[in-house]
């Protein structure tokens, strides 16, 4: 089969064939457009241009937000909202703009934020799936940008810990229940066929229904909006079932865990490690700092020559912004 697009996805897992919302959504809408992609995935968004993923490489273009992904397939003649009307589409961005602002900052809170879940589920989730030594800092990475976007977008400077933990999840639910309202007993949110929407809402929502998160207050109240449920099930059903190659490998490794499980907390040699990722990442820093030109090396004879210094003494490498090549990861 002739690809039309390279698509490099964070890994799945809980029968999800990612655990990412953006990856999640990027995913459907392509089956939902039919667009030919390879898909590749993968636990390292380190080459990514925007440091996340997905990463949908198309020739000599690369993008890395969902809406642009959508956008750039439509123009390609890839979509999935051809047939709606001027009002549906007006929905559609509407809805959409909504799952941002109401349901966003809630997942990020569940996943990121709250202490408990960090700690217990998402760091060791993540440190599982990415490379040495990246496992030591990306997940922190993430926590702190995650942490960052919920506080600049519904905290105050009178906004306690427990009143934005509060404000958050309530506008969650209610944007839940608004969806549950505006799905009714359609099989999508415009009729018979999914579209943009669709793909939105089921790459927020899968996460918080499959995924084995402790005290997940939005998966108790998810379930018991049956419509929404259903739409995520047969999302996962019609256009994303589980890859049977994936599915014997799983078990293979279901079968050859020890019976002790081992938590991140608990790998060997932890602190060699940990002194080891902190020597690659500060080398990496200093070696980024030094070929951008933001350290320069000067070289002066101390014994002779101190007045005289070498005004090309640094070194710089200029091919350090060159683009990264179309495909050059598969």
């Amino acid at each position: 089969m002739a690809w039309f697009c390279s698509l490099p996805v964070w890994k799945g897992d809980w029968d999800l064939p990612s655990v990412d919302p953006s990856c999640l959504a990027a995913l459907a809408y392509c089956r939902f457009s039919g667009v030919p992609v390879k898909l590749k995935k993968i636990g390292n968004p380190w080459r990514s241009p925007s440091g996340e993923l997905p990463i949908m490489r198309h020739k000599k273009v690369t993008e890395t937000k969902v809406t642009e992904i959508f956008s750039y397939l439509r123009k390609q003649n890839y979509g999935c909202d051809f047939n709606l009307s001027n009002k549906q589409s007006a929905d559609a961005i509407a809805f959409s703009s909504m799952l941002e602002e109401k349901l966003l900052p809630a997942i990020l809170h569940l996943w990121w934020v709250d202490n408990k879940t960090y700690s217990d589920f998402t760091r060791p989730w993540y440190a599982k799936v990415l490379p040495f030594p990246l496992n030591f800092f990306i997940p922190d990475q993430i926590q702190k940008k995650a942490s960052m976007r919920v506080t600049l977008t519904k905290g105050g400077s009178n906004v306690t810990d427990s009143e934005l933990e509060a404000k958050i999840y309530k506008e969650a639910k209610e944007c839940m229940n608004y969806l549950a309202y505006r799905l009714g007993k359609q099989d999508y949110f415009f009729g018979n066929a999914p579209s943009s929407l669709d793909a939105l809402v089921f790459g927020y929502l899968a996460p918080i229904l499959k995924a084995p998160l402790p005290n997940n207050q939005l998966q108790n109240h998810l379930k018991m909006c049956d419509n929404l449920c259903s739409l995520c099930n047969n999302i996962l059903q019609r256009y994303l079932p589980p890859d049977p190659e994936e599915v014997e490998k799983k078990k293979a490794e279901e079968k050859s865990k020890p019976q002790s499980t081992t938590e991140y907390s608990d790998f060997p040699h932890r602190r060699r490690n940990m002194i080891l990722a902190a020597i690659f990442a500060l080398s990496a820093m200093a070696g980024y700092a030094l070929l951008s030109g933001l350290i320069h090396l000067q070289i002066t004879d101390s014994d002779e020559d101190n007045d005289l210094k070498n005004p090309h003494g640094y070194i710089q490498n200029e091919e350090d912004n060159e683009e990264y090549e179309d495909g050059r990861e598969d």
